[in-house]
């Protein structure tokens, strides 16, 4: 199920946003010209790049129906990447947002993001996001990229292969195995080093690998200190003034160990213990002398902590029977959690006041999958047919408690909200999928079809205990919800000869409802506003349709894709339901939206120049693009989840001896208007539209490289924004009123540089 070829991958790069449509055309032209130039191919002297994650099965690129990323380990440490952020930097159509206290937040692709995209850590599911309120935001950044083998990244649905919250695509960590750098040795190991200026961080990792064919073992460990994440503007200002980013410490800690026991090329047995840990300060001085409700706030501090452990145990047997020539049973425990405490110092009618608020997160999961295989012939056809079953239960808890303290003589102020309390019941979820899949080869593998089929059903238990009863009174009895869904893939290839294909895929895909939005419980009596629950939420469902043309040579290879996807029933959270004259409330509560629409192209390709002239042996070209616009049918407005058009565009050289390399790349990113922005949240009822504030478009420049010390020891180098650009990330802006006072502190660091080196013993 884990097995992995390891390969080299290639990324892609671009360039500005003013003129990015010029850019554009003139980009894909260029790389099709290119490609197309080549007459002659020469044996293939590199190993094609790998996907498990696509179909569940071992496949290259090229036999798969849609549009698949695979970023290695290679990849990941030639260009620097600290952070998942890092990992798609020059990845057009996925992106990954989240900075300031409470860090990066998980994959968005083609316009889809949070849960709707399904991570999983060795095909582990990886705890769900939930956010509540300014002092709590639980997020998905529980990865250290230096365990890691591979990222593979599936755009579009993936229900029909891996079940619920795949409605928007996957991504799946893939870590190291100890033969990743045994070979034939009984020992191997390395120690690297690392410093970045974007945050002011030194990291120090740690390898060991160890035994033989038969037994083996491998031990990472990683420790990284930082500070907070530059902007482009610098400063102390406190408030709502503020241009640069709040004051932060944080350390990250993981320790990842593996051992595998194989006695014979037919069985093989792994054990994978990991734990992964983080905490930061925070001054918070963007909040510092900002006024609510007549209190005065004079200080404040975020002090946070998240943790991550993992169990498994893999086996992976190859046998020759009629129902089966391969089994691969993984078996899974994993909690996570987070701890997110708020300490503000306070002035309210001249006493000082200490408030503490504390909130705490926590999802426990327990899980098998099993998945079987078959290769066999028919009459017209070879057929690869997967099959499997898949189990996990996860039980999810909060809690919020906190107090507010006069400084003066130590007495306990009164509170609006009942504290302890839960901001939902305590949950349990189960899910069960059972799934069916065949790749099927005619006329001698020119055409692939690839249908599959998987019926899932999912059951949510709430538990009211004292807890959740005494902090939401009045709320409704917590409701359980038993669903099932059926979702289908229907992919095809077909080779027009030996390096083009034409591909296009079908494919549905859902999310269960989530926890929190089933049985949300809060009141605020003196904000007059509460959050009800809703157990008659319908999982959300999406529809994709995909087609593009690929070309795979030894030179090189160019891929083009456009598709359509279509989503009912979306689940908006804490939507408003109107004011209840009976409680003199206003209520809140999740709704599933009627019908939502996302299309896009997508061009990705690279190229070794040597195909058209000797002389330019060891130069490469890069390049990606991606555009997506989304609609909302229900109130035909944009989506603003969609990021701006993006164009990349690299150029590197590496000489015949490998011993150094240099590459530069041009990242452009068109700007966000107000015509692709739905802007009604800025709206007061009855007042006119408000323009919103519009993301001016940019290029960055950036330089990255490699230097081959000996043998042994290799650094690694990048320059990012070279030219000291500055620029506002959509997706870190989103909806602002064009009088906000925080676009600087949400703006993207101006130049800085990163640095690694690498000794392997």
């Amino acid at each position: 199920m884990r097995k992995l070829i390891a390969t080299t991958s290639s990324n892609v790069h671009l360039p500005n946003s003013i003129q990015l449509r010029k850019f554009t055309i003139q980009g894909i032209l260029c790389a099709s010209l290119v490609v197309n130039q080549a007459n002659a191919w020469a044996e293939s002297q590199s190993q094609e790049i790998i996907t498990v994650t696509a179909t569940r099965t071992e496949r290259p690129l090229s036999e798969v129906a849609n549009t698949v990323s695979v970023i290695d380990a290679e990849q990941i440490q030639r260009e620097i990447a600290n952070g998942i952020d890092d990992l798609v930097r020059y990845e057009p159509g996925v992106s990954v947002s989240g900075s300031g206290r409470f860090g990066l937040n998980s994959f968005s692709i083609r316009g889809i993001g949070g849960d709707r995209v399904l991570t999983l850590v060795d095909h582990t599911p990886t705890a769900d996001e939930f956010s509540f309120g300014p002092f709590l935001s639980s997020r998905r950044d529980f990865v250290d990229l230096d365990a890691l083998k591979s990222v593979e990244i599936v755009r579009g649905p993936g229900s029909s292969v891996y079940g619920s919250n795949a409605i928007g695509g996957v991504v799946n960590f893939i870590t190291k195995d100890p033969f990743d750098y045994l070979d034939d040795q009984s020992f191997a190991g390395s120690v690297k080093l690392g410093t970045s200026s974007v945050d002011s961080s030194t990291t120090a990792t740690a390898l060991a690998a160890f035994g033989n064919e038969a037994l083996s073992g491998m031990i990472i460990a990683t420790l990284r200190d930082s500070a907070e994440t530059s902007t482009f503007f610098s400063g102390n200002t406190t408030g709502e003034q503020r241009r640069s980013e709040n004051p932060q410490d944080n350390e990250n800690k993981n320790i990842y160990a593996k051992v595998v026991y194989a006695p014979n090329d037919d069985h093989s047995l792994s054990f994978t213990a990991e734990r992964y840990e983080a905490e930061s300060i925070t001054d918070v001085l963007s909040d510092v002398g900002t006024v609510s409700r007549g209190v005065l706030t004079t200080a404040q501090k975020g002090v946070d902590e998240r943790a991550r452990e993992r169990f498994s145990i893999d086996y992976d047997l190859t046998i020759d029977s009629t129902l089966t020539d391969s089994l691969a049973v993984l078996v899974y425990a994993q909690n996570s959690k987070a701890t997110q405490n708020t300490l503000t110092e306070r002035l309210s009618l001249e006493t000082i006041e200490d408030r503490i608020r504390s909130s705490n997160y926590a999802q426990d999961n327990i899980g098998l999958r099993a998945q079987l295989s078959k290769t066999f012939d028919t009459l017209a056809a070879s057929h690869t047919l997967a099959y499997g079953i898949d189990y996990d239960q996860s039980d999810t808890s909060t809690i919020r408690s906190g107090q507010t303290i006069n400084r003066a003589d130590g007495s306990l102020i009164a509170e609006t909200s009942n504290f302890p309390t839960r901001d939902f019941p305590n949950s349990e979820s189960t899910s069960l999928g059972i799934f069916l899949q065949d790749e099927i080869e005619l006329l001698a593998g020119r055409i692939r079809l690839i249908p599959a089929l998987r019926y899932d059903s999912f059951k949510l238990t709430p538990t009211a205990d004292p807890i959740y009863l005494s902090g939401n009174t009045g709320s409704p009895t917590p409701e359980g919800y038993d669903e099932s869904q059926v979702s289908a893939k229907f992919g095809m290839i077909y080779n027009l000869n030996d390096q083009w294909s034409l591909f296009g895929q079908y494919a549905e895909g859902f999310r269960a409802p989530p926890t929190d939005a089933v049985n949300t419980g809060f009141t605020n009596f003196a904000g007059g506003y509460t959050a009800l629950p809703n157990p008659n939420l319908r999982p959300e469902r999406g529809e994709s349709v995909e087609f593009g043309l690929r070309r795979v040579s030894n030179y090189g290879n160019i891929e083009v894709a456009a598709y359509k996807n279509t989503y009912e029933d979306f689940i908006e959270s804490l939507a408003v339901k109107g004011f209840n004259p009976q409680t003199r409330l206003l209520e809140f509560q999740a709704r599933n939206v009627d019908e939502a629409e996302i299309i896009g192209f997508e061009l990705k390709a690279q190229y070794q120049l040597i195909a058209l002239s000797d002389a330019l042996k060891g130069v490469q070209v890069r390049a990606a693009y991606a555009y997506t616009d989304g609609n909302n049918k229900e109130n035909d407005l944009p989506l603003n989840s969609i990021d701006p058009q993006q164009l990349v565009l690299g150029l590197s050289f590496t000489p015949s001896n490998e011993k150094w390399s240099i590459e530069t790349v041009i990242t452009a990113t068109d700007r966000k208007d107000a015509s692709n922005i739905d802007a009604s949240s800025l709206q007061a009822a009855g007042e006119p539209a408000i323009t919103p504030f519009e993301t001016p478009g940019f290029t960055t420049l950036d330089l990255i490289g490699h230097y081959q010390l000996n043998d042994q020891a290799r650094i690694n180098w990048g320059v990012f924004n070279v030219t000291d650009k500055q620029n506002y990330r959509w997706s870190e802006e989103f909806v602002q009123h064009p009088l906000s006072t925080n676009f600087d502190r949400l703006s993207e660091p101006g130049r800085n540089y990163s640095v690694t080196i690498k000794y392997m013993f």
